[in-house]
């Protein structure tokens, strides 16, 4: 039998104004917020364990099982004044899908996990608030979850970017499109319009004078340790400063594929084996710009490939438009990995109830006995996988 959500509530309550120190990496963030509840957890009386032979784990490699197993508790990490995305993954939330059966014929669905989130006051370093959620309680009150959409994400190997580090430049570049190839400019001339705006086909330079005024001028480069969002931002404002555009804050936020628009360039920030590509994958030809006829073969990428401890850029991928390109050794090991992920189509209504500063109770039907998975904070593999499923739910605060 799980323990009691009141149960939970009293547990945590003992951590409600404690110090926590966000170190800007939202991983390794979310990890310590982990921690902390499991620490909680481990100084009361645990579930039963299961018997091994006597359960077993429906998913493939246990995707979708909640990351606290033995509570069957799924934790968040929340930092938002206003909104907050709750993201789920590799699961139906609000399903009766089978996580875990046993051979009693009592089960573990989807329905019993129980989220449980952790506010973080930014400005005073504390953990403001906890609240215990049900996917069932979140529907009723916020909407249900809505269609999926498709997200890519690029694999660069370990051996691939060691070959780009170790080379002379440490940059790894191929030449524009051949639709390209007919119209770029190889010689520089400032822009005249904004990032956003739709590129004039003649105006856009060529890879090899983006590497020659942004590439080589980076490396070297020391991003700020923050979220990769806020550090993909960073390097944004950099390029686009070297490219010699007008930069505006509310462009950075523009949100758009590609991200520098007028210069069909997407800028990236690597220090894992994957980058988040987004809807678009490189390797299918979609339209971008219907008015000129530009697809994802025709879209450049330049990729900073920063060390993770420094944060400093160290070499970069800046060869591909689209994979049309000829493909040398190093270009050859990268592969794209498909995601699917699931986003609400309702918007959430502010709830005044959603955090406080005490312990929010809800209460969750589930008699089952938890079983005892051990789950890394950081198993690489959850991001190495060809599919990941998850849900997102828009909370105004």
């Amino acid at each position: 039998m799980l323990t009691h959500p009141e149960k939970l509530a009293d547990y945590f309550s003992e951590i409600i104004g404690k110090p926590f120190v966000l170190t800007g990496k939202t991983r390794t963030d979310g990890s310590k917020v982990r921690k902390l509840i499991a620490s909680v957890l481990e100084k009361h009386p645990l579930p039963e364990l299961a018997v091994v032979g006597q359960f077993e784990i429906v998913p493939p490699k246990a995707k979708g099982v909640p990351k606290i197993a033995r509570e069957f508790i799924d934790t968040y990490m929340v930092t938002s004044g206003d909104s907050y995305n709750l993201k789920v993954w590799n699961r139906l939330p609000a399903s009766q899908i089978l996580l875990v059966k046993y051979e009693s014929g009592e089960s573990l669905k989807c329905t019993d996990v129980r989220f449980v989130f952790v506010r973080i006051d930014i400005q005073k370093n504390v953990v403001a608030s906890i609240i215990i959620l049900t996917p069932e309680y979140i529907e009723q009150k916020f909407g249900r979850f809505g269609k999926p959409t498709v997200k890519q994400q690029l694999l660069i190997s370990n051996k691939a970017r060691k070959g780009i580090l170790e080379s002379e430049e440490k940059i790894l570049s191929f030449p524009d499109s051949k639709k390209l190839s007919y119209y770029i400019r190889h010689d520089y001339l400032p822009p005249n319009t904004g990032m956003v705006t739709e590129p004039d086909i003649k105006n856009l330079f060529s890879i090899a004078l983006i590497r020659k005024l942004v590439a080589n001028e980076l490396i070297g480069l020391r991003l700020d340790a923050a979220a990769t969002k806020n550090r993909g931002q960073a390097l944004e404002k950099k390029v686009l400063e070297l490219l010699g555009y007008d930069v505006k804050e509310k462009d950075l936020l523009y949100g758009a594929f590609p991200d520098i628009k007028n210069q069909l360039l997407e800028v990236k920030v690597q220090d894992t084996q994957t980058v988040d590509l987004g809807r678009f994958s490189p390797e299918r030809e979609e339209i971008v710009i219907e008015s000129l006829n530009l697809t994802t073969f025709d879209v450049r990428y330049l990729i900073a490939l920063t060390n993770p401890k420094t944060e400093i850029i160290e070499g970069f991928n800046n060869s591909f438009s689209g994979f049309s390109s000829p493909k040398s050794s190093h270009l050859s090991l990268i592969k794209i990995l498909s995601a699917v992920d699931f986003i609400p189509t309702l918007t959430l209504k502010k709830s005044p109830t959603l955090f406080f500063e005490e312990v929010s109770i809800l209460e969750t039907q589930s008699d089952s006995i938890a079983d005892s998975i051990s789950h890394d904070a950081e198993d690489e593999i959850e991001y190495l996988m060809p599919l990941r499923i998850f849900y997102i739910v828009l909370i105004q605060l």
